[in-house]
């Protein structure tokens, strides 16, 4: 049975090499699907380049355009996790997303608070620092592809930045 199932998607990925076109598409519940036959006439091939690299130098990476049509990103946060309270005096503040597959080369992540960046420009890092107010916080980190164009957005994560508190002076004892 394992033999069989193993010679089916060899079958399957060799039919799939040899096609001339490969197309891929989402249903309509949000699954990547690729296929030798377009899902309907407005459909558009991909285009890999050259399949045999014969004499030839093939890159090390992939274009932005080619990981943009084939990986569906996605972006995390990781801290503050929602909900969390960030204890008083912890500045600056570390903010970190993750990325799904990965940060591609030449992508950048805008990390927003509030509804505003705190870069001047987007960063090509997972974590950046914040100087944070006192407060509930939303933050949003939005992955911009090499062209500055939106490929994906983390959930919004709310978290509180606790208010520094000055312990009361101890009353005097009198003798």
């Amino acid at each position: 049975m394992g033999k069989t199932l193993v010679a089916a998607v060899l079958l399957a990925l060799a039919a799939t090499a040899a096609a001339d076109e490969v197309y891929r598409y989402v249903d309509a519940n949000g699954v990547v699907h690729y296929s030798d036959r377009a899902p309907d006439r407005n459909a558009r091939p991909l285009h890999f380049g050259p399949s045999s690299a014969a004499g030839k130098k093939l890159p090390k990476t992939y274009s932005p355009e080619a990981l943009r049509q084939a990986a569906r990103f996605s972006v995390r946060i990781e801290s503050p996790t929602p909900g969390q309270r960030l204890a008083p005096g912890a500045q600056p503040s570390i903010l970190a997303a993750s990325v799904m597959p990965a940060l591609v080369s030449g992508f950048r992540l805008v990390y927003q608070v509030d509804g505003k960046s705190i870069s001047a420009a987007p960063v090509d890092a997972l974590s950046v620092p914040a100087a944070l107010a006192p407060g509930v916080h939303e933050l949003v980190v939005v992955l911009l592809d090499a062209r500055g164009q939106e490929v994906a957005r983390s959930e919004t994560g709310r978290f509180e930045v606790a208010e520094i508190r000055l312990a009361a002076s101890a009353p005097k004892r009198s003798n």
